[in-house]
Order: structure tokens, then C-alpha cells, then sequence
């Protein structure tokens, strides 16, 4: 008996590349998210914004760069359970 698993090499090049496109999307959005962030502490109107105003916008970013995250490391789970199967 092979030792080894005997993949379709098509369908795991497919894979590969729908995870690869999936993540640089997300990669992309996350630089964004991060610029914004950091435009937002730079910025002359953040300063003068009320504590609790200065937390909600940044908790606005925040969020979505977590569930950004989340995505992404779901996404790899999926891609990892997919080539298994």
C-alpha cells in the first residue's frame, strides 16, 4: 500500500489559489483599516473630541479590524479542513 495520501493536484491548486485571493483582499482591507486608524490619532479633530467620542471612533475601527482578523483565520481553518478532505 502508498504510504503517501493521493491528492487531486488540480483541485488543491484551486484551493490554494481561492484561499490566496480571499487573504490578499482581507490583507488589503486590514492595511486600510490600520491607515485610517492611525490618520484618526493623527488628526487635529481627534483631539478635540470628548474622551467617550474619541473611544467610539476608535472602537469603529477597532471592531471592524477584529472581524477582519476573525475572517481570515476562519477562512484558514476552512482551507486547511478542504484540503484534508
Amino acid at each position: 500500500m502508498w504510504p503517501f495520501v493521493k491528492r487531486d493536484i488540480e483541485k488543491t491548486a484551486r484551493l490554494l489559489s481561492d484561499h490566496q485571493n480571499f487573504i490578499s483582499a482581507y490583507d488589503e482591507l486590514l492595511v486600510e483599516l490600520f491607515a485610517d486608524r492611525g490618520m484618526l490619532l493623527g488628526s487635529a479633530r481627534f483631539k478635540d473630541l470628548s474622551g467617550v467620542e474619541q473611544f467610539d471612533a476608535l472602537n469603529e475601527i477597532d471592531t471592524r479590524i477584529i472581524k477582519i482578523k476573525d475572517l481570515k483565520e476562519q477562512e484558514g481553518l476552512r482551507y486547511k479542513r478542504n484540503l484534508k478532505s
